[in-house]
């Protein structure tokens, strides 16, 4: 089969490798072909196509053929007018090119108004999803794992403080990267079970204490967790987070994890395990191994 992937550089490029695995073409899009990540992921076999979102046409060119388009959100570079404008383009996109899949990767505050800006851009472009009768599927992930590692987080990680946008004992759900791509391949290759379906999405559920005790285990530096200080940070940021702690909606996890046992499903701290590295690297302790091990 042959995918389209829109937005190819962002978090969720590990999709491009997956698919690759058992043998698909990818046409991974790019404003910039000849960027380092566009070179990696060319080494892996995917084709470099030119894809900009504030050229849809470049969009409906790269889905031309294929058996399937995906799109994820812009927020983090454009904000959330350039998320909604982008996410439109997108499915105007698939319209046009006649692909017989579209794939969004939205969020799970969209499905109401949240009053929370990216939320409410995102719940514009599923309202024009559907409005175009194309065959959709819709991946709403609660908040990333991977939000950790957002620039406002490393000053406190690198202090070895986890930094939490809501209250340390209050359970917030929280879905790992991998598994957002695991689910995006099953829609991806199943269109028919996934179609006009809005798959609300988290990996677990745990409070900041519990995610600072599974990194501390994962890594063998003590964690210690803190309320995030969020004065600072932009009034969105400030929404998000206060929509995390009021108003989150709670995905029925066993539910959805029964529904798709394609995915492996990662607890906390099978996402800290994975991430060990990465943490070791941020808050290095010369005894880490010894400590762990």
């Amino acid at each position: 089969m042959t995918f389209a992937i829109a937005g190819a550089t962002g978090r969720l490029r590990p999709l491009i490798r997956v698919l690759l695995e058992p043998g698909h073409h990818v046409r991974a899009l790019t404003r910039t072909g000849e960027s380092p990540i566009a070179s990696e992921l060319r080494s892996l076999g995917a084709e470099i196509w030119r894809g900009d979102f504030d050229e849809p046409e470049t969009l409906a060119a790269a889905a031309t053929g294929a058996d399937a388009l995906f799109a994820a959100g812009t927020a983090h570079r454009v904000g959330p007018d350039g998320e909604m404008r982008h996410g439109v383009a997108a499915a105007d996109a698939a319209k046009e090119s006649g692909v017989p899949h579209f794939v969004y990767v939205s969020g799970s505050g969209a499905g109401a108004d949240s009053r929370v800006p990216v939320f409410d851009a995102k719940r514009a472009v599923e309202a024009h999803i559907r409005s175009l009768e194309l065959p959709y599927t819709i991946l709403a992930p609660v908040y990333f794992m991977e939000n950790l590692f957002n620039p406002w987080n490393l000053p406190s990680l690198t202090s070895r403080v986890l930094p939490s946008p809501v209250p340390i004992d209050l359970p917030i759900q929280q879905a790992a990267v991998a598994d957002v791509v695991a689910l995006a391949v099953a829609a991806i290759e199943q269109p028919k079970e996934f179609d006009r379906k809005r798959v609300a999405v988290a990996s677990d559920e745990l409070t900041a204490v519990d995610a600072a005790a599974a990194i501390t285990a994962a890594i063998g530096i003590e964690m210690e967790p803190k309320r995030l200080d969020t004065s600072m940070l932009p009034p969105g940021l400030r929404a998000l987070f206060a929509w995390l702690e009021t108003d989150a909606p709670s995905v029925d996890l066993d539910q959805l994890h029964g529904n798709h046992p394609e995915v492996r499903w990662s607890s906390y701290a099978d996402w800290s395990e994975s991430q060990r590295a990465r943490f070791r690297a941020l808050c290095p302790h010369p005894h880490a191994e010894a400590v762990a091990h």
